[in-house]
């Protein structure tokens, strides 16, 4: 967990310890968003709403700092989009940083981007909303027959954020889903007795998101590191290279349209 992450906690637990300190309400801790806004202090204590005021000065200094720049706004949609396919991208890069295994896939999921990469600066809250998620990295084996049933089940999902492959999805009208028509990893067509490294998140990694292929990877490296301090290195390490953040759909998951008799 980086300095900003446990920032975050922090506050949040302080906040708690307040509100259960107080002995004339029961606490309890459910999930949610909760706006911190002027009109929450209505129903506040004063030491509550001092400690408010003070968590939203905290968390607008840590959301405000600047680590780059995009030349487009990137957006999330299937089967493939520029936001996607930045993320797969950056994560295949940062995760072959962290790893002496040659990464050949990075894979992602789409619901996990929860907002756009707008146009213009980008700042360390940008990437928070885009990223909120506390997921790591995680990087494990499949075999090429293994791969190809991952690759069927992210046609079945209608594309994910994928890295270092490219496939084809036809969609069947007649049971409005999407299957696999083809698939290459580098350019090249998968062998099924080799073994292909994905980098992905810890999340995935346990087969969830309908990817359950993924939870039968073998070598498995799950690690702490934060997929979002990934990006915002990847981010950073562009900025300082003088790049700003742009993607484009290049047809790495591309689908085939039904053609209709006349």
């Amino acid at each position: 967990m980086n300095r900003h992450s446990k920032l975050f906690l922090y506050l949040l637990l302080a906040i708690i310890s307040v509100a259960c300190g107080n002995p004339e309400r029961p606490c309890s801790i459910n999930g949610g968003n909760i706006a911190v806004a002027a009109a929450s202090d209505e129903e506040c204590s004063a030491p509550l709403k001092a400690l408010l005021q003070c968590g939203r000065s905290a968390v607008d200094s840590i959301k405000s700092p600047i680590i780059g720049t995009a030349a487009i706004t990137l957006k999330a949609y299937p089967p493939e989009s520029p936001l996607m396919n930045f993320a797969a991208d950056a994560l295949l890069s940062e995760a072959q940083k962290q790893s002496t295994r040659k990464i050949d896939i990075a894979i992602t999921n789409k619901g996990g981007l929860r907002s756009d990469i707008k146009e213009g600066i980008i700042t360390y809250g940008d990437i928070y909303n885009v990223f909120p998620f506390e997921n790591t990295l995680a990087i494990l084996s499949l075999n090429g027959e293994q791969l190809l049933q991952l690759f069927n089940e992210i046609a079945q999902v209608h594309g994910e954020a994928i890295s270092g492959a490219k496939l084809i999805i036809a969609h069947e009208p007649e049971k409005d889903s999407y299957k696999l028509a083809q698939a290459t990893v580098g350019g090249k067509k998968i062998d099924k007795n080799k073994k292909y490294t994905i980098a992905t998140s810890d999340y995935l990694a346990q087969g969830n998101d309908g990817l359950h292929t993924l939870a039968q990877g073998s070598d498995r490296q799950i690690t702490t590191i934060s997929i979002r301090d990934l990006m915002i290195n990847h981010i950073a390490t562009l900025h300082k290279a003088g790049k700003a953040v742009s993607a484009k759909e290049d047809k790495r998951i591309e689908e085939l349209i039904p053609t209709t008799n006349r």
